[in-house]
């Protein structure tokens, strides 16, 4: 056996019971639950009554290797099953008994799921209804797939989850297309993952009696990422488990990213313990894959939660010294690139830059692509590949000249994307014959538009076609700049207030505006006529086409969950993106936990270095610094974390700092003296250091009393008092009236 911790040793020979571990990013989970099993087996433990469950594939392949490791030949090797799989044993077995019906084996995939909703939508909705879902066909599709996925990853009706997700009455159509779907479904034998769940649970549902089918055939069972449990996940493991089966759930709720998917924390924090009153509580508080500077940022962060276990997150005194930069810039892209181009190969492929949102990665792989730096993006397609960029090609094209030498498909495919950018409110068969005609002309397609709009349209759609028209015709071979040519086109046709009239959801829109801003600012910078710039964009798009053995990594926090790499990127630290505020300048509680939670994650990812970029503090900046700057302490999170690298026992405070109880409890556990310096004085006051006090979580008002603040804008903030009464104050005034509860 390796030396194992304390905390490692602990769970390793706890005797049988039911179990909640709460595990740190990094914690050696792994190796720790992989000697538990092998001493359970040594206490004689029946390697067939012990089942272990995982989120998914890769997490149950990691894990069968590392049991095998461990237990060698000595032993038979429990089952290791992810729950989709747990599920389709099932499923299987209830066919067998004639308690489901048989299914084919070809699994539905998103895009034959995503066929069959278009195509029910096609039979079910109204005219008027039908137009505009064609207008955002991939998105109201998308919206059907995330509701039905959302009921058959929980135990409520159809009905009651619309209701609790606040969607519109107009997509009130999801309830009957969910029904439709699922008759269509069972008429042709065929299941989806999600399913593989859903489908026995049902069926257990309503036949209690199943229950004694599943249950009581285990004597341990132990559930690994248990705070990205949803609800048909917990009651499967339930009904597993029986009476008889120990239960052991291993995870940590402050890495609860998946709330989409049906994630609940609660589960793992209280939800359990309540159904298992006799539950205890283990944890793995040690991380061994990055140094203190880490680990004291991650705990200022995520301690301002309330919702989650108090747990310190602690670096082991073997791990890396992770190099902490905080970057202040105005330009991610730029600033990501400079620092790129002086890696070597093999440290660009021990890197990863990880995203809030898809419309960061637009500038930063323009600006990767302009220097060359190799880079590999997973989960989304290459920017060149983007509508938005091919529709912002096609109107330089315009400008260009390019057209009359075009074929009239490929001139006809140009017009399309226009008509499209955004959507003129023509219906789709409509809209394609417009454009058939107008790319059978080789030049004036402004005019020609204007002559071609149809007598018979509604007013708007006139208005529409009129003001398009006439942006064409002042486009076409114009020898302005083309940076005004792109303002023009932006200004006359109301691109963005089209796209956010158009757009299902807030979140749609602003990711498709901020990708457009973000193509439209690049190109912007660009020097040269429109040919030059459409040349230079030409071999950009080359470079993205070629594949790299070695190159930085690019993808999204959700995505990075579960990995990590040497040296780790997160920009857009700003009060937009981090947390995510696009959809509202008002986050609940929830909303905010949230995006601590994905802040938290991103930087746990890191084992040499983390670089965090933050817009610079000065007036024109197009973005302010994100909340989470100050509640990361990065100077004192720095200052303490450098002298515990440095294995020195003793740390002194500059006098512009508090030590903050996050400080003085870690410093307390690494056995360091943390001394305060004293404040430096100002004209004879004693100069006061604080965030601001609606970062703060508790208040106290000088007249109301205590206080929790739930939220704030620009200029206010609202704070909710022990009388349960909430009341919004100016920002400008709060000091006065306001003092932080730590």
């Amino acid at each position: 056996m390796i030396k194992l911790t304390e905390e490692q040793r602990a769970i390793v020979m706890a005797e049988p019971a039911h179990y909640v571990i709460t595990a740190v990013a990094g914690s050696g989970k792994t190796t720790t639950l992989a000697y538990r099993i092998q001493h359970l087996l040594e206490q004689g433990a029946d390697a067939r009554r012990i089942l272990i469950l995982m989120f998914n594939r890769a997490a149950r392949e990691d894990f069968s290797v590392k049991l095998q490791q461990v237990i060698s030949n000595r032993h038979q090797s429990p089952e290791v099953r992810t729950f989709h799989a747990m599920g389709y044993r099932l499923y299987q077995r209830f066919i067998r008994d004639g308690y489901l019906p048989s299914f084919q084996n070809n699994i539905l995939s998103e895009k034959e799921i995503h066929f069959h909703i278009w195509r029910l939508m096609r039979q079910t909705l109204d005219a008027e209804a039908l137009r505009d879902a064609k207008r955002n066909k991939k998105e109201h599709v998308e919206l059907c797939h995330q509701f039905f996925e959302t009921v058959k990853s929980g135990l409520n009706s159809p009905d009651l989850v619309f209701e609790i997700l606040e969607l519109p009455k107009k997509f009130k159509y999801v309830l009957s297309l969910f029904d439709q779907f699922e008759v269509w479904r069972k008429q042709q034998s065929r299941i989806s993952y999600t399913d593989m769940l859903y489908d026995p649970v049902m069926a257990i549902r309503a036949n209690p009696a199943l229950a004694k089918l599943v249950g009581n055939k285990m004597d341990v069972l132990l559930v690994d990422e248990y705070q990205d449990t949803n609800d048909i996940q917990h009651e499967l493991m339930k009904l597993i488990a029986g009476d008889r089966a120990k239960i052991t759930i291993v995870g940590d709720p402050d890495q609860t990213i998946y709330e989409f998917r049906g994630a609940k924390p609660e589960y793992i924090i209280k939800g359990f313990a309540e159904e298992f009153p006799e539950a205890r509580n283990l944890s793995l508080s040690y991380s061994f894959r990055y140094g203190h500077k880490v680990s004291l940022l991650a705990n200022h962060l995520i301690t301002k939660n309330k919702n989650r276990q108090d747990l310190l997150c602690k670096s082991f005194h073997s791990n890396p010294a992770t190099q902490v930069i905080d970057h202040r810039s105005d330009n991610d892209a730029a600033s990501i690139t400079t620092l790129l181009s002086s890696f070597t190969l093999s440290t660009l492929n021990q890197t990863a830059i990880l995203v809030r949102t898809w419309s960061q990665t637009v500038g930063i792989e323009l600006s990767l692509l302009e220097k060359q730096v190799p880079y590999h993006i997973e989960g989304k397609n290459s920017v060149f590949n983007l509508v938005e960029a091919q529709s912002i090609r096609a109107v330089i094209e315009l400008v260009a000249g390019s057209f009359s030498m075009m074929s009239v498909e490929e001139r006809q495919t140009k017009i399309e994307l226009i008509f499209h950018f955004p959507h003129i409110g023509l219906p789709e068969p409509q809209l394609k014959m417009l454009a058939a005609t107008l790319a059978t002309y080789t030049q004036n397609w402004g005019k020609v538009l204007l002559q071609l709009i149809p007598s018979d349209l509604k007013r708007i759609q006139s208005l529409k076609l009129e003001r398009l028209a006439k942006v064409l015709a002042r486009l076409e071979q114009s020898a302005r700049p083309v940076k005004q040519l792109l303002s023009v086109y932006l200004q006359e046709t109301e691109l963005y207030e089209g796209i956010r009239s158009l757009s299902l959801s807030h979140d749609h829109a602003e990711e498709k505006v901020a990708s457009i801003m973000g193509i439209i600012r690049y190109i912007s910078k660009l020097e040269g006529d429109a040919q030059g710039i459409l040349n230079y964009l030409s071999t950009l798009q080359m470079n993205a086409e070629q594949q790299y053995q070695q190159a930085v990594r690019i993808t999204t926090i959700h995505r990075a969950k579960g990995l990590e790499w040497g040296t780790v990127l997160v920009p857009g630290l700003n009060d937009k993106l981090m947390p995510y505020a696009l959809r509202s300048d008002n986050l609940n509680k929830a909303e905010l936990e949230s995006e601590r939670r994905l802040l938290y994650v991103a930087m746990t990812r890191a084992k040499q270095a983390l670089h965090l970029f933050v817009p610079k503090r000065h007036q024109h900046a197009l973005y302010k610094p994100s909340r989470f700057e100050s509640e990361l302490q990065i100077e004192q999170s720095l200052l303490l974390g450098g002298i515990l690298d440095k294995k020195e026992s003793y740390c002194e405070l500059t006098a512009s700092m508090k030590a903050s109880k996050i400080s003085l409890r870690y410093a307390d556990a690494m056995q360091v003296e943390l001394k305060q310096a004293e404040p430096e004085q100002a004209n004879g006051v004693t100069k006061q250091y604080s965030e601001p006090v609606w970062f703060a979580q508790n208040v106290q008002h000088c007249v109301l009393g205590r206080g929790c603040v739930m939220g704030d804008q620009a200029n206010s903030f609202s704070v909710e008092f022990e009388d349960h009464q909430t009341r919004v104050f100016s920002k400008e005034t709060a000091d006065r009236f306001f003092t932080v509860i730590e």
